[in-house]
């Protein structure tokens, strides 16, 4: 078989219908492996790390919901397509929550499951799409972004830990790609890691890292016992087979003053610093960042192209940017969505700036911030989606694609919320 083919887990318990969808995925010219139970289910991801995987929920040992979570904190951009027989809405909410890009219901329909496959890896195309655009050199021509770029060349290949530092928003997470695709661990996967998701297992963490780079988001939210598993590996090198990468946007300093993160472990992580400067700091960059983010939501997200006018790029250059790149790049979105002309001016950004502020202050009103993380979560979620249906009028495709969400999946998120469509 081809080694370009895409190659599909099929995951059921019941022979007939593994080897009746490896069968027609075969005569589609799909490579195929298939497995009987969760136990060789594990054993095939980990052997063959494959593209897409068919997973049905009710196997006799283990669960797909739990083989769901493993896969993808596993690989988080594996694509997976849960199936059942006896599935519910609660069931296909969970599942759309923990990764799962789609659901489809037995008796299976080989039309819709060819069809569900089809657009399952065309997703996954998109996002790899993302991926490659995300390791490409950061934008700007600025004297901070230019000293940037070299520093990273020179300290990509070294095989020490890497600290960015920096305010929310402005490219960690662009910088730690960009590191990795200039270091010895190119071709290797990328494995985010947040302290939610940060395993506290020593053999999951060297496993994940094993020839990839491990990327550590939000690293001064670490818990007590993910920091001080985190400086074992360090200290007993461990993770010499990988390229690690940790980003903060708080003082690690402070941190230590206040005996919220272990000494001993900044000690570990920052012998190779670089600063990410604020937008602010290198305004003359915007008018590139605009005509970047224009081309990618136009060839990515299939958006109206729209050209920005001098003064709007001029009006872009003057604001205070608390969001940094990132608000940026929500805001040409909201103007690319949202427009109606050809052209982008003065008066269309005014109003686009206006209503980021809004909607900043009333989450800042309604949100509270005494509930646990994961109430807190939905809160923000339900308000977040209410504000980009208000913003368009209630039309759920528009506010989709200001979302960054696959229509289908906006759906079911507004219903797991409780959110009418009619209502707004």
């Amino acid at each position: 078989m081809s080694a370009d083919k895409p190659l599909i887990l099929v995951v059921d318990d019941e022979p007939d219908i593994r080897e009746l969808i490896k069968d027609i995925l075969e005569d589609e010219n799909y490579q195929v492996t298939i497995a009987a139970n969760g136990e060789e289910a594990r054993a095939e991801f980990d052997k063959q790390m494959p593209d897409l995987v068919l997973l049905d929920i009710w196997m006799p040992d283990i669960d797909g919901i739990t083989l769901l979570k493993e896969f993808k904190q596993q690989n988080k951009a594996v694509t997976i397509v849960m199936m059942s027989g006896h599935g519910t809405i609660e069931t296909a909410v969970e599942a759309t929550r923990l990764g799962a890009v789609d659901f489809i219901e037995k008796p299976l329909s080989m039309a819709k499951l060819l069809r569900g496959v089809e657009m399952a890896l065309e997703n996954r195309a998109k996002q790899a799409a993302i991926q490659r655009e995300l390791s490409q050199e950061p934008v700007g021509k600025s004297s901070q972004m230019n000293l940037l770029r070299e520093q990273v060349e020179r300290i990509a290949g070294h095989d020490m830990p890497i600290l960015l530092v920096g305010e929310a928003g402005v490219g960690k997470h662009c910088f730690a790609h960009y590191l990795q695709s200039l270091g010895q661990f190119a071709d290797g996967k990328f494995v985010e890691l947040s302290p939610e998701s940060f395993p506290l297992d020593s053999a999951k963490i060297k496993s994940l890292a094993e020839n990839n780079c491990l990327y550590i988001n939000d690293l001064a939210l670490l818990s007590d016992e993910a920091q001080a598993l985190l400086l074992h590996l360090l200290e007993s090198k461990q993770l010499e087979h990988s390229q690690l990468i940790c980003a903060t946007q708080y003082s690690l300093q402070k941190a230590v003053d206040n005996g919220d993160f272990l000494d001993s472990l900044l000690y570990q992580l920052n012998s190779i610093t670089l600063m990410i400067p604020p937008l602010r700091d290198h305004i003359e960059d915007i008018p590139e960042l605009v005509h970047h983010f224009v081309d990618l939501q136009t060839t990515q997200a299939g958006l109206p192209y729209r050209r920005f006018t001098v003064a709007a790029q001029n009006r872009l250059r003057n604001h205070s940017w608390q969001g940094n790149v990132l608000e940026l790049k929500n805001v040409i979105q909201r103007l690319l969505v949202l427009g109606d002309g050809d052209d982008i001016d003065v008066d269309d950004v005014e109003h686009a700036l206006e209503t980021e502020a809004e909607a900043t202050a009333e989450g800042d009103e309604t949100i509270n911030y005494d509930l646990p993380l994961r109430e807190a979560r939905e809160q923000f979620e339900r308000l977040y989606l209410l504000r980009k249906l208000q913003e368009t009028d209630g039309n759920v495709g528009k506010a989709a694609k200001l979302a960054g969400m696959e229509r289908t999946h906006l759906y079911r998120k507004l219903r797991s919320l409780g959110i009418d469509t009619k209502q707004i």
